[in-house]
Formats: C-alpha cells, structure tokens, sequence
C-alpha cells in the first residue's frame, strides 16, 4: 500500500510540475505577442504624429 501511494504522490507531483511549466511557457509566449503588439502600436502612433506635424507644416497653421 506504501509503495502505491508513493508512486501515486509522486505522479501526482510531476503533474502538477509539467502543469506549472505549461502555464509559464503560454505566459511568456503571450508577453512576447502583447510586446510585439505594443511596439506596432507605438510605432503606428509615432508615425501619425509625424504625419500630423508634416500636414500641419504644409498647412503652415502649426498650434
């Protein structure tokens, strides 16, 4: 009976350790997507202000 529970616990064990090692992996490729996501993002905003500035120096109406 020892030796079941044992194994048992131990399986257990390494589930749970495989289970934390997944979740951590999924985080850190989901932080890698939101990082890629956000330096698009601030890209994208950057250049839009670049845009404006242009418009507003063809304008010649700058604020």
């Amino acid at each position: 009976m020892y030796l079941s529970e044992t194994l048992a616990r131990d399986q257990y064990q390494e589930t749970l350790a495989r289970a934390h090692e997944a979740r951590l992996a999924h985080q850190a490729t989901a932080l890698r997507k939101m990082t890629r996501v956000r330096q698009r993002a601030e890209r994208r905003l950057l250049e839009a202000w670049r845009r404006a500035d242009e418009l507003y120096a063809a304008l010649d109406t700058a604020p």
